[in-house]
């Protein structure tokens, strides 16, 4: 399957550009952990945690937090997510590196924390009587 080289987002065959940046697929899977991302490995670099997953849902989140900070360039890792994976009640965090700790909070909190636009659209709707 094709995937975007800056958002990392894979789309189905005959896809040509990238809904997200418009840019050009690349065949094949993405990169597991991109080199240009992954800065995280040195042992100076101090790791921050911008959020925690719980739940049923924990390790689904988490990915999808993963994906949408790596597309906007901050590298993260998740903690434990192979356990989560295991026992899914465990929290999964998100650690990103510290200098990056604000910027992806607020990145995370537009996509998790907006109220749903469905509530406003149900209230109305003509109600059968």
């Amino acid at each position: 399957m094709p995937y975007c080289s800056k958002c990392l987002i894979e789309y189905v065959e005959g896809t040509t550009e990238c809904e997200d940046c418009g840019g050009d697929l690349l065949p094949g899977s993405p990169p597991e952990s991109p080199g240009q991302l992954m800065t995280l490995d040195s042992k100076d670099v101090k790791l921050s945690p911008v959020r925690v997953f719980t739940g049923a849902t924990a390790q689904m989140n988490a990915d999808l937090a993963r994906s949408i900070l790596r597309s906007q360039g901050i590298p993260c890792i998740l903690q434990g997510e192979t356990s989560a994976e295991l026992l899914p009640v465990l929290d999964v965090p998100v650690l990103v590196r510290e200098q990056d700790a604000e910027r992806a909070a607020r990145i995370l909190e537009g996509y998790f924390d907006t109220d749903a636009p469905a509530a406003a659209e149900e209230s109305s709707l003509p109600r059968d009587v």
